[in-house]
């Protein structure tokens, strides 16, 4: 029977600041190829080791190998592409994700093709039909209808393929499976949970794209165009998890609390479920009606992007929010007894130390429990990416939540590791 392998190159780092989740995408293609009627098996690297992982694959032997990209798993990309390659020579390898959406040229040679964007329908399409294909030692993408599938690059052997991408509309995700989740280690996700906040926490999306376009962040697969799940699918998907075990979510939306109608509904539907959540939050729009029904509907915790403790970096940034907001919405979420934790960006590209300085002191001034700080990371995809000079593609591309460049900057790395560390201790000291 042919069989179809979904990787995903995350390999547990241990850092601090590191949270496990069951990658997402990887389960909703899965749940669509097995509606198609397709095996497909899961490879979840972040409990298991490269070798343990060559090894499943040569026992799985699969046609066709999908491998999750983005930016910080390039190099594991990579390397599992080039073990597959040498130890399933006829196979199909087929990259997906972040990165292979923004540049699907850099992944020609060593894989096959690229799906870009949304690939939810056209993925499980293309595999459907190319292990249909009669004599299957001698299958070719060529003979394939190769227009039919939306975001399909293929620049190799003569062919030349590049579909524009799709953002799926309401109504149609709103048909799509639930993901499926039965090739994750439960167990480990949940232990490790446990340890690091007293939780056995999964992830789960309810909304796609998000409108707004700060310069620091990329959206290259959901974009711009903001879509709701039908609210009846994600309380089915929530007792899908909880009959696994979890009792927290991670909602890892990046709009969740955009659509406030949609938001009511959501704490409605969740009151009385006793599953707790935490989720990502802009700051505009929050009014205490709001951080009350979150709060009677599980919310534990909410993550505010404040970024800055200058208007005129926040400016810089195109955040589309002020400093006001931030505070805000930091005083409700406190009021209402949901914990707040806050990011913070430091060093960004034409602010100034004054204006670093101003960022340290505003966090110490809200009633936080926790924060963090990072230094401008330039997304591939992102107006900032664009903006910095002398990117060295080398440096820190693979590693979690470090103060260190990876790019050209005016302000010195050891300074503000230095004022970071005393912010944050001083932030315990109050605490």
């Amino acid at each position: 029977m042919s069989k179809v392998a979904l990787v995903y190159p995350y390999f547990r780092t241990r850092t601090l600041t590191e949270l496990l989740f069951a990658p997402l995408g990887v389960a909703y293609l899965a749940a669509q190829l097995h509606a198609a009627g397709i095996e497909a098996k899961i490879f979840d690297c972040t409990f298991s080791t490269l070798d343990l992982i060559q090894a499943s694959l040569q026992d799985y032997r699969p046609d066709i190998v999908g491998i999750y990209c983005m930016i910080t798993l390039s190099r594991n990309t990579f390397r599992i592409a080039e073990m597959a390659r040498a130890d399933l020579p006829d196979c199909l390898l087929i990259a997906g994700g972040p990165l292979p959406t923004l540049y699907p040229e850099h992944f020609t040679g060593v894989f096959d093709a690229v799906f870009q964007g949304e690939a939810d329908l056209s993925f499980p399409r293309f595999c459907q039909d190319f292990l249909s294909l009669e004599n299957s030692s001698r299958r070719k993408v060529s003979d394939l209808a190769l227009d039919a599938y939306a975001g399909l690059f293929i620049h190799q052997n003569g062919l030349q393929v590049n579909n524009p991408p799709v953002h799926h509309p309401e109504k149609e995700i709103d048909s799509f499976p639930l993901p499926y989740r039965g090739d994750f280690d439960h167990a480990a996700y949940q232990q490790a949970g446990l340890l690091k906040d007293g939780a056995k926490t999964t992830s789960i999306i309810t909304t796609h794209g998000c409108p707004f376009n700060c310069d620091f962040c990329s959206r290259p697969v959901f974009g711009n165009f903001f879509r709701r799940r039908n609210i009846d699918s994600v309380m089915a998907e929530i007792e899908q998890i909880r009959e696994l075990g979890y009792n927290s979510l991670w909602i890892a939306d990046d709009s969740f609390t955009l659509n406030l109608n949609y938001l009511r509904e959501f704490c409605r539907r969740m009151t009385g479920r006793e599953i707790n959540w935490s989720c990502l939050s802009r700051v505009n729009r929050i009014n205490p009606e709001i951080t009350r029904l979150m709060k009677s509907a599980g919310c534990r915790r909410v993550y505010l992007g404040l970024e800055t403790g200058s208007q005129a970096t926040l400016q810089l940034m195109n955040k589309k929010a002020t400093l006001e907001e931030g505070i805000n919405a930091v005083q409700l979420f406190h009021q209402a007894g949901i914990e707040v934790a806050a990011f913070f960006i430091v060093g960004y590209p034409g602010e100034t130390v004054a204006s670093i300085e101003s960022t340290f002191r505003f966090a110490l001034t809200l009633p936080l429990d926790e924060i963090s700080f990072n230094v401008p990371f330039p997304l591939p995809g992102s107006r900032l990416f664009e903006r910095v000079s002398d990117l060295d593609r080398n440096k820190d591309w693979d590693k979690e939540n470090e103060v260190t460049f990876v790019y050209n900057s005016e302000f010195d790395e050891t300074w503000l590791r230095l004022r970071i560390e005393e912010t944050i201790q001083a932030f315990t000291n109050k605490k």
